[in-house]
């Protein structure tokens, strides 16, 4: 097997970044083929050292069954298992069960390892692998560290400093998609009337609570409205749909049953060998519609789901990223013939499209080419970890080094909206005549304008409802009084002519598009200000 360019260069930076901090961590979306890259990683690792011994660690059983037979087949290496009753050392690549070692006893055996893979590694604050870590650093000090996930960002404070000093790769989805490695996801935002019930749920343990949750929307009236706006934008689909717990996706399946839909549920507590046997039912089509509890967000794999349906509120930018990947997969000719599918559908139901807004990590890899002479990497200044030049946050603490994060506020009512989560802002600066002179933005909540007359740049915008007024808090006080900005004199009549009449074109136009030069900072920081009094609103 040959690794794909962007593969080469995640196995490439894990050498590198290993050899030289002890540890990395890779992020890369889901499809782009995370497994792969850890088999090319731990069989070119053993190539170098032929002692090597690696402990690949995960905390699902169908994970250990997925990396055990990848891994094993890409790099040529022998493997064994240490999970339940298993309890083998023996092979060269140990794949192990994250709720088995955590148990102190089951740790007893291990051997000196040479290296420890975490798959999911955005699960690795917390105490079970960080005392499983502990103890295969005491086993074997020189152990070196590789972890990979396609959502770094934990959401719930705890950082993942403690375990990784850097960021070796990072891979935006946009960029799979472009190259047809991934379908886009085509999303549509639902209003079923809830909205102010749903930004009243409450948040706790890191996540907003699901049993209030359920009170809102698991409603036979509102199962009933699901299932008509299914049948109207994704009736000829096979889809998962996230539910609030397990009665409301027990529920939202009798609902599609009631409808001539076949539908079943999958469950946390429902045996391996029964949920193997469920998903394989799904991808031959024999089960169009599978609803979970947060079960199928990692480690679930069916090339055919054409619709993601999102019946739960969503606190965490990583949890929707990882519901929504579960669709976004090509499909294998040859595995699923007559199957075809050219983009994914999401049918967003709790407002988490809105309130998180894009798909993406915040990683501009226009920028990732490093000028010559200068280094690749970055510090962060809040954890010091090591990140690609071009990142915008910092995966492992969350520092954002590019824009401030607006106030969340409550989503305003709509019927149904498409929205495009490969957009890294719901703003963009269109040129009106093409020579960066007239800019103007629009977003739901508002518009906004920057225009230069030859001389001086004029800012204004108006909030959905509100009077014209200029950025707050951008302009000299008696500018704001006159209503408008005014940098440094020389008022005339034609500098207001050519403004007004910018201005004029711009709402005549019904259709916001492309991108554009931005105006002097002075100017791009005051509209900013105000696009973000505008943002959409996402919850309190």
């Amino acid at each position: 097997m040959i690794p794909r360019d962007y593969q080469r260069a995640a196995v490439d930076a894990a050498h590198d970044r290993s050899a030289e901090h002890g540890n990395t961590m890779l992020v890369l979306p889901t499809g782009a083929g995370k497994t792969a890259i850890a088999g090319f990683y731990v069989g070119e690792q053993a190539e170098r050292d032929r002692d090597a011994k690696v402990l690949v660690l995960q905390h699902t059983d169908e994970l250990i069954e997925q990396n055990r037979s990848a891994i094993g087949q890409i790099s040529g290496l022998g493997t064994s298992v240490v999970k339940a009753e298993q309890d083998c050392w023996d092979g060269p690549v140990i794949f192990g069960s994250v709720q088995t070692l955590a148990r102190e006893h089951r740790r007893a055996s291990m051997p000196k390892l040479s290296h420890l893979v975490i798959d999911e590694c955005h699960r690795a604050a917390a105490a079970s692998y960080q005392a499983i870590l502990a103890h295969a650093r005491e086993v074997s000090p020189g152990l070196k560290l590789l972890g990979l996930s396609a959502t770094p960002g934990r959401g719930d404070g705890r950082s993942l400093r403690k375990t990784f000093s850097n960021v070796g790769y990072h891979l935006r989805i946009g960029t799979l998609i472009a190259r047809g490695l991934l379908v886009p996801p085509r999303t549509f935002t639902i209003d079923l009337g809830i909205e102010n019930e749903l930004s009243g749920i409450d948040s706790t343990a890191g996540d907003f609570d699901m049993r209030q949750a359920d009170k809102v929307l698991n409603r036979a009236v509102l199962n009933e409205a699901v299932v008509e706006h299914w049948m109207d934008k994704a009736a000829d689909r096979r889809t998962i749909f996230f539910c609030a717990t397990v009665d409301h996706a027990l529920a939202v399946a009798d609902a599609f049953r009631a409808a001539g839909v076949s539908a079943e549920t999958i469950a946390g507590d429902m045996p391996a060998r029964a949920r193997a046997k469920l998903i394989a039912r799904f991808d031959r089509g024999e089960v169009q519609v599978l609803t979970n509890c947060m079960v199928l967000t990692e480690g679930f794999d069916s090339q055919p789901v054409g619709c993601i349906g999102i019946l739960r509120p969503m606190l965490h930018k990583g949890t929707f990223i990882q519901a929504v990947g579960r669709g976004l997969r090509r499909v294998d000719p040859e595995r699923f013939p007559g199957i075809v599918k050219t983009d994914c559908i999401v049918l967003d139901f709790a407002g988490a499209a809105l309130r998180h807004g894009t798909l993406e990590q915040e990683i501009d890899l226009d920028e990732d080419e490093t000028p010559p002479g200068e280094r690749p990497w970055k510090t962060c200044p809040s954890c010091e970890a090591e990140l690609p030049l071009g990142a915008s946050i910092c995966d492992l603490c969350g520092h954002v080094f590019t824009r401030e994060i607006g106030e969340k506020r409550l989503l305003t009512a709509f019927e149904m909206t498409e929205i495009d989560l490969l957009d890294r802002s719901p703003f963009f600066w269109v040129a009106l005549h093409g020579d960066g002179q007239a800019l103007m933005a629009s977003g739901f909540q508002g518009w906004a304008g920057v225009f230069h007359d030859g001389t001086l740049w004029h800012a204004l915008g108006r909030p959905k409802g509100q009077a014209i007024r200029p950025p707050a808090g951008s302009w000299p006080r008696s500018a704001r009084r006159r209503g408008r900005s005014r940098w440094p004199s020389a008022s005339s009549a034609s500098r207001r002519q050519h403004a007004r009449s910018a201005f004029t074109g711009a709402r005549s136009t019904s259709v916001w598009a492309g991108s554009a030069r931005s105006p002097p900072r002075w100017a791009s920081t005051g509209i900013s200000r105000l696009s973000r009094q505008l943002r959409p609103r996402a919850g309190k």
